[in-house]
């Protein structure tokens, strides 16, 4: 009778936890996220910033990561990539790997 009367005991608090934090976990996320903005608003104000932090809609959102490449004249040709002429000998079985010759048998 004990066992049982403990094992409700700890599905109750389980369940109570569980129902606590399904309440809770959302105010609490949103106090990080308010942190977190706050602070990088803060940060944005001391680069020289204009100390709003807004959000952009629509456009690339990795516009930001591409690499700034000077500007290009017309007609000019850039090879970035040269393949070795290793490769280009190397056909068919030479690079498919090792062959083992079998025999069926019924």
């Amino acid at each position: 009778m004990e066992l049982l009367k403990i094992l409700a005991i700890i599905l109750l608090v389980f369940y109570g936890l569980k129902y606590l934090f399904r309440l809770l976990m959302p105010f609490a996320l949103r106090k990080i996220m308010e942190r977190l903005m706050n602070k990088a608003q803060q940060q944005q104000s001391a680069g020289g910033g204009n100390g709003t932090y807004s959000y952009t809609t629509g456009g690339n959102p990795f516009e930001q990561f591409k690499q700034q490449t000077p500007p290009k004249n017309e007609g000019e040709v850039r090879v970035d990539y040269v393949p070795q002429d290793e490769a280009k000998l190397k056909k068919g079985t030479q690079t498919a790997g090792e062959f083992i010759d079998f025999e069926e048998i019924k």
